[in-house]
């Protein structure tokens, strides 16, 4: 039997310690035009959805500071959190904010976890302003990446909009021509790419019939990679893709898939702690990342349409759950955002997967998309204009 979690467990009730985390000042909004009980439309935006902080303590005495934070000197507690709030939606940083307590906790798109606190060094004065960011989970790496510019932020430093997300950029290590084309490595046969296929994609999805939830996830994550043109070879990202999609593993895949975002499943015995809160929302985040990195490659390749044409699972199942991924997004803009990068491939070679989109009233959220991500999420913002502008409805 494949592994599966419960929903209810991981993402619709938060531990009572973490309950604070959620934003005060969130606003319940359900859509950009909705109507009210007299039928009249009524416009709604999120342009003053902010880290609203008024006060800032002292650091407590038994309270050690990490290093990764700053000191902000002659500036106001507003101008600090806005610097902040700006700088974690122009790097399309998921947060939920903390006005009361001065907390934001924040993901990015690679699944770096990392709390934001904010303390006065004096509190009468409340200056100067100390931001600390303290890690929860992910790469050191990418944490320590986005720590320093969310740092410099905060001091009034200009930060660049991130145009890609973070797991679809070149590593610094890599070189500028493939590696196979060195001079010392020109004579060495390379593996053939349909071995290296076949042996990692099935040693992974052996692995997605485990019981511990850990081993699930990394079989996920090993997917994830060999799909992926940046962390493997592209002519063997390539071929996965093409196997998972059209080929011997699509039968499994679309099992697995349904699995992991099968909205009923329940596992009554399943305890309900943070680490299965932690691996379930792992899980559901990694699935839209194997979904987002197939659709693309296949798209490229020009197979992707003639499935989306002959196989009624992308009718279905597949574009209206990506669909209600996107409508999530006040939850999660960082899986919207995946699953809307799969809507952009399908929307990119297929007429008749734009077709399915529109009946599904794909414009009408697209833009309700749009407008809360002009505020909070700039890779979003960026990627529901893309995908209107297929669907000819541009902004």
């Amino acid at each position: 039997m494949p592994l599966q979690f419960s929903p209810e467990s991981a993402g619709n009730k938060l531990p009572i310690e973490q309950e604070s985390l959620v934003s005060k000042n969130k606003p319940s909004i359900t859509a950009l035009n909705s109507c009210d009980a007299n039928g009249i439309a009524i416009r709604r935006e999120w342009k003053d959805c902010k880290w609203k902080v008024s006060l800032l303590n002292e650091v407590p005495l038994d309270f050690h500071l990490e290093r990764t934070k700053r000191e902000i000197e002659n500036v106001s507690v507003n101008e600090a959190v806005d610097r902040i709030t700006n700088a974690l939606r122009l790097l399309s940083v998921q947060a939920e904010f903390d006005g009361e307590n001065a907390k934001a906790r924040c993901k990015t798109s690679d699944m770096v976890g990392f709390n934001i606190r904010l303390f006065a060094g004096n509190s009468k004065s409340q200056e100067p302003v100390i931001v600390e960011i303290q890690k929860r989970s992910g790469s050191p790496q990418s944490f320590i990446r986005i720590c320093k510019k969310i740092l410099d932020a905060a001091e009034g430093a200009e930060i660049q909009p991130a145009s890609i997300a973070a797991r679809k950029e070149v590593p610094v290590f890599m070189t500028r021509t493939p590696i196979c084309e060195m001079k010392c490595l020109r004579n060495v046969a390379k593996d053939d790419a349909k071995t290296k296929v076949t042996t990692g994609v099935s040693k992974s999805l052996e692995m997605l019939t485990s019981k511990k939830k850990d081993v699930y996830v990394l079989g996920l994550e090993n997917l994830c990679l060999i799909t992926d043109p940046l962390k493997t070879r592209p002519d063997v990202a390539l071929l996965a893709c093409k196997e998972i999609l059209n080929g011997q593993y699509y039968t499994k895949f679309k099992e697995e898939i349904g699995v992991i975002f099968n909205k009923d499943a329940f596992v009554p015995e399943e305890p309900r702690d943070q680490t299965h809160i932690d691996l379930f929302g792992k899980r559901h985040h990694l699935g839209l990342v194997l979904l987002s990195n197939i659709l693309e490659l296949t798209s490229q390749d020009g197979c992707l349409a003639s499935a989306v044409a002959n196989q009624k699972w992308f009718t279905d199942f597949l574009i209206p759950m990506l669909l209600d991924e996107v409508k999530g997004f006040e939850a999660s803009s960082n899986n919207a955002y995946e699953a809307l990068c799969g809507l952009t491939s399908l929307a990119t070679c297929s007429d008749f997967a734009k077709k399915i989109m529109k009946e599904n009233s794909a414009v009408d959220h697209l833009q309700i998309v749009n407008q809360f991500a002009m505020y909070h999420h700039n890779l979003l913002e960026s990627e529901t204009r893309r995908c209107l502008e297929l669907m000819g409805h541009p902004i």
